[in-house]
């Protein structure tokens, strides 16, 4: 389905203002188990996702779809619960069901995420989300009447759940645990407003323009809109697999589950002209790349590889000045979102935001005694213990996980080119 704007502002201003609005007494809810009984609500589910503040490219139909085909283990399940006023899509709320840590698989656990999502947030009406959800959570106990708990990872701070969840749901108990602190960047501004604000980083970026200039004809390319091909993926694969992430198995192609995920997930997002890829190249040799998902006016950033060979070159670095430097340039662009945490964002000066993990535990003797007290030792981890843990520690934890292959090479562990060793000596 190709992006048409006006359609999407046309249908959220109808939504919004009322002329297609059915009486809220008239919500049904509708859940489905087959990936084919998805197609009868992708439209609007898809229309409500992208209109949703969070802007998170994990909310749309299309990641989500990848999520349900490639992105669960084998002993997992899932079901998506539909929310409508009338026939207007007021909430969409996709559950995997897994078995239970402690209670297994007749106390099953559910969540609104995959193992390979980074955020469970989920899209609701901003003018009707209480309603919205309490549907929602009214079908989840009807199709999962046995279910321990619900767990949504990673809310974003502006998410509509929050205030969905003032009254609190009448079969569940919230609470929380993990707060995740993930880069974002608002790219509203000016872009050589930004970078000179950042102390040595023009500098260090001509110098490195220069570094890489003495290796062959440089080229950086945005493929985007029809021009974001899936079939580029292949030459993504294979870079991200000949460097550090293929050593330590943390590359796409390593992992047959990942790699079918990602599949779908570019091409779900090709066929909507959502995909944008960020590639530098030097000669005809492709030195980074960078795959970015659209979800209006944010852009999600999953992945992104370099060459090894030109690391001397700091092509991490150049590639990053590339995605910024076209995030900057697009109008109707408002942040960047790695959905991550990363040293190198620290470079760039990037702020970050708070996601928090929620979890909705059954209001039941079991779940309370049982499922309840993980949670609490959970949140003890991340509010008490995991913050006084010594800087020296953290930074030798890092420093054995990225032993050996583990790491990327660095600029010192790169032989330079014959012409400029010559050059120095």
């Amino acid at each position: 389905m190709k992006l048409d704007r006006a359609k999407l502002e046309r249908a959220r201003k109808e939504t919004t203002y009322g002329f297609s609005r059915a009486p809220l007494e008239d919500v049904r809810t509708i859940t489905v188990r087959h990936v084919d009984d998805l197609r009868p609500h992708t439209e609007a589910w898809d229309r409500l996702a992208w209109e949703s503040p969070q802007g998170l490219a994990s909310m749309l139909p299309a990641w989500v779809e990848a999520t349900f085909r490639h992105g669960l283990r084998p002993h997992w399940r899932w079901m998506c619960c539909f929310a409508y006023a009338g026939d207007r899509l007021i909430g969409v709320m996709p559950v995997v069901i897994t078995p239970h840590p402690i209670l297994g698989p007749r106390r099953p656990l559910l969540r609104t995420s995959g193992r390979l999502t980074p955020s469970g947030d989920i899209p609701l009406a901003p003018d009707c989300a209480a309603v919205a959800l309490k549907a929602l959570l009214e079908e989840v106990v009807r199709q999962e009447p046995h279910h321990a708990g619900l767990d949504l990872q990673a809310v974003r701070q502006n998410s509509l759940v929050w205030s969905a969840l003032q009254d609190g749901p009448a079969q569940h108990l919230v609470r929380s645990s993990a707060r995740h602190r993930f880069s974002i960047l608002d790219v509203s501004g000016n872009f050589d407003s930004f970078v000179r604000n950042i102390k040595r980083m023009p500098s260090d970026l001509r110098r490195y323009h220069r570094k890489i200039q003495t290796r062959g004809k440089v080229r950086i390319e945005i493929r985007n809109g029809p021009h974001a091909k899936a079939d580029f993926l292949p030459q993504f694969l294979s870079l991200e697999a000949s460097g550090w992430k293929g050593r330590c198995g943390g590359a796409i192609l390593s992992n047959p589950d990942s790699l079918a995920f990602h599949t779908t997930l570019v091409e779900n997002f090709a066929a909507q002209e959502r995909l944008e890829w960020h590639l530098i190249w030097v000669d005809d040799t492709l030195v980074g790349a960078q795959m970015a998902l659209r979800c209006n006016e944010a852009l999600m950033l999953p992945r992104y590889t370099f060459n090894e060979d030109f690391a001397e070159c700091r092509v991490g670095t150049l590639l990053t000045e590339a995605t910024l430097r076209n995030g900057f340039a697009q109008a109707d662009l408002r942040e960047l979102n790695p959905m991550s945490k990363a040293q190198a964002h620290a470079y760039w000066h990037m702020p970050d935001e708070e996601y928090v993990d929620l979890h909705l535990v059954r209001r039941a003797a079991t779940p309370m005694l049982v499922h309840l007290p993980r949670i609490w030792l959970r949140k003890m981890y991340w509010t008490q213990i995991r913050p006084r843990v010594p800087e020296i520690v953290r930074k030798l934890y890092r420093q054995f996980r990225r032993r050996g292959g583990r790491r990327p090479k660095r600029a010192a562990e790169v032989r330079l080119p014959l012409e400029e060793t010559d050059n120095r000596r």
